[in-house]
């Protein structure tokens, strides 16, 4: 059946931590509709290895495509295109989401469903380990409004990992290729802009 949420994993050369990305992900698909599946883009060190490594721990639980090098935004699209779910969630491979991640947002589609764009909290994690919350600000109703709060108030703060995406939403443009960082600023503001949106306070992912 066609699962209600995606999880991609864009990765380049992240093999030192990838195992903790994907396990975190494994342990939730039993509990909810999500699939994972996790892109490698061309990466030069022993991502193959570790990703064939975690494919023989968990056969059949995730799918990998492996792709030439092309960046993060053709990573991300290519991901798009594998999935299956109607919302997707992209997961840095250097980080995690929290185990309650996926039955958190399970439960709020069904209590949200014209939601395009779940914005939840995040946990940040420094080098040292420490810890600290945050949470979703204030969500403004007008879509101009939004848009000032994300783009120039810096007041709205959106996290991959920590938000999901109806695939609708792409329909308006892909992450931008040309782009070598800060691809995902264009995405959000399309979804701030032209679709329902909601927040979800609690964490989602570890950042």
């Amino acid at each position: 059946a066609k699962p209600l949420l995606s999880v991609v994993i864009p990765t380049y050369n992240y093999a030192a931590v990838l195992p903790r990305a994907v396990e975190s992900v494994l342990a939730q698909l039993d509990e909810v509709s999500a699939e994972l599946v996790v892109i490698d883009d061309g990466s030069t060190d022993d991502s193959r290895q570790v990703l064939d490594g975690l494919l023989a721990a968990h056969p059949g639980r995730f799918r990998v495509v492996h792709k030439n090098n092309g960046g993060a935004s053709s990573a991300r699209n290519l991901g798009i295109r594998e999935a299956t779910g109607d919302y997707l969630i992209f997961l840095d491979a250097d980080d995690e989401l929290v185990p309650t991640a996926l039955a958190a947002l399970s439960a709020h589609l069904a209590a949200q469903p014209q939601t395009r764009l779940v914005i939840g909290g995040h946990i940040a994690v420094s080098a040292a380990g420490k810890r600290r919350e945050h949470k979703p600000a204030a969500l403004p109703e007008q879509p101009l409004e939004r848009l000032h709060a994300y783009l120039l108030d810096k007041r709205l703060a959106l996290s991959n990992g920590a938000c999901a995406m109806h695939r609708e939403v792409f329909a308006r443009g892909d992450y931008p290729e040309a782009f070598r960082s800060a691809e995902d600023i264009p995405v959000f503001a399309q979804a701030l802009a032209h679709y329902p949106c909601t927040l979800l306070e609690q964490p989602l992912a570890l950042i």
